[in-house]
């Protein structure tokens, strides 16, 4: 009767050591990316602005866009210029939304008019997923953007 237990012991503990397996995967379904940041390397200082012009550097803000609909709008940071940083609080993507293709468009904030389009970068964020980068570069035209990722 010991085998025989001995036989369901070892039995069971195989199932479970399956069933770990199983159930940590291979990652899919779990996969995905948060930005932290990004953090504005490079842009057309004479981008087209609006005719009432303004003083002082441009205020931007990001709207992230996936398949081209809207999914995020950022906060705007004033009064920045190369080297800004605009918080994503941690902005994720995850499931279908990972092989998508991701657009970020940044904008200079105008209180009295229309907000002035500034450049897009697109990436897609399968691509960032294996490599883990902390920081990664998208370029787009005069427009250089680095992601700050979580990881």
């Amino acid at each position: 009767m010991s085998t025989r237990l001995s036989f369901r012991a070892q039995h069971l503990w195989l199932v479970m050591v399956a069933w770990l397996v199983v159930s940590c995967g291979d990652g899919q379904g779990t996969e995905r990316l948060v930005i932290d940041q990004i953090e504005i390397l490079a842009y057309d200082v004479n981008y087209a602005e609006d005719p009432f012009g303004e003083s002082g550097a441009p205020d931007f803000f990001a709207v992230v866009s996936v398949w081209n609909e809207e999914y995020y709008t950022s906060p705007v940071v004033t009064d920045q210029g190369i080297g800004a940083r605009i918080d994503f609080e941690s902005l994720s993507f995850q499931g279908i939304e990972i092989d998508r293709e991701v657009t970020i468009t940044l904008f200079d904030h105008d209180d009295d008019s229309l907000e002035d389009f500034v450049g897009e970068v697109t990436f897609v964020p399968r691509d960032l997923i294996y490599t883990e980068p902390v920081r990664h570069s998208l370029y787009g035209g005069y427009l250089q953007v680095d992601l700050l990722l979580q990881w």
